[in-house]
């Protein structure tokens, strides 16, 4: 895999450029924003956590905050519109709302009566459907007004958990998965249709609010989430400050050539690994079989389907 590393000197290319973030008042969103708004950009963040937020409205300038759940479709339009009316265009978007994991999906005490009633989809609403639907919106209000040459991005946080197995996330695996799945469906159409580049980022476990160990009485994340960061201390396992996950996001931000990349982020360490898959298929996948991946690839590519 190619080692990325944020060219901190090209963060000035954000200045004055409009960028919408959702889950931009804890943790790697807020991390972002704090790198944004030092840099001169003009963000508009959204999130659930108005008291974060505001705090953080407060200590740098050229922030404002629009309250925002990513599980309600009319949050992010509002987002967007309010982003828009204030600043005439939007230039970035970067999708970091998300939730760990709820209950046991496959919960051992299940029984012929109360498997009747429906699981908890709140991961997947918020990890997958909110991002889906950020994306949608997030397309239409980049595209608008864009004049010929000018620079567009959305960014998705998607997750290490989009790449290894870990027993037990269930709904937030699967989230996770979806999400590289809509990077790889989306990216060709909207950057050769709108000009919009999209990418990801798959940071493993990163300090935040939902990864650090809470009082017992607060119950804002479940109690699988509240212990990780002390865990992966106590067991030298590799993980990161939220501010590292930040810079490789506004890097790729800041970069008009990332175009389609998902960079895996561990223990500080930066690495883009879409070309890395796709090079080494015939490694993994075996020759034949890598040969009649790539024509049908290139036939879908072509539009086949559509002609």
């Amino acid at each position: 895999m190619a080692h990325y590393k944020a060219d901190e000197s090209a963060f000035s290319k954000v200045k004055d450029t409009v960028v919408v973030i959702s889950g931009g008042a804890t943790g790697i969103g807020a991390a972002t924003v704090q790198i944004l708004a030092q840099n001169g950009a003009k963000v508009v963040l959204g999130d659930i956590n108005a008291d974060a937020a505001e705090q953080l409205c407060k200590t740098y300038s050229g922030l404002s905050f629009v309250k925002c759940d990513v599980a309600n479709y009319d949050d992010i339009y509002n987002l967007f519109k309010t982003a828009y009316d204030q600043h005439g265009r939007v230039d970035h978007a970067i999708s970091s709302a998300g939730t760990f994991e709820t209950g046991n999906f496959f919960d051992p005490e299940l029984t012929l009566d109360t498997v009747k009633q429906h699981g908890n989809m709140k991961t997947l609403d918020v990890n997958l459907v909110g991002t889906l639907n950020f994306a949608r919106v997030a397309a239409v209000f980049l595209r608008e007004g864009r004049q010929k040459g000018e620079d567009k991005s959305i960014m998705l946080l998607s997750s290490v958990n989009a790449l290894r197995e870990n027993p037990g996330l269930f709904i937030y695996q699967t989230g996770k998965h979806g999400v590289q799945g809509l990077l790889r469906s989306s990216r060709k159409t909207l950057y050769e249709r709108d000009g919009t580049r999209l990418n990801a980022v798959c940071p493993g476990v990163t300090e935040s609010e939902m990864t650090e160990a809470f009082d017992d009485s607060n119950d804002s994340y479940p109690a699988m989430s509240q212990h990780v960061i002390p865990k992966f201390k106590e067991n030298d396992l590799f993980y990161q400050p939220a501010d590292v996950v930040a810079k490789t996001i506004v890097g790729v931000q800041a970069d008009p050539s990332a175009v389609g990349k998902a960079y895996y982020i561990e223990g500080g360490d930066s690495w883009e690994i879409e070309d890395s898959i796709w090079a080494s298929q015939p490694q993994w996948l075996g020759e034949e079989a890598t040969r009649r991946l790539r024509v049908n690839h290139q036939a879908m590519l072509k539009g086949v389907l559509l002609s």
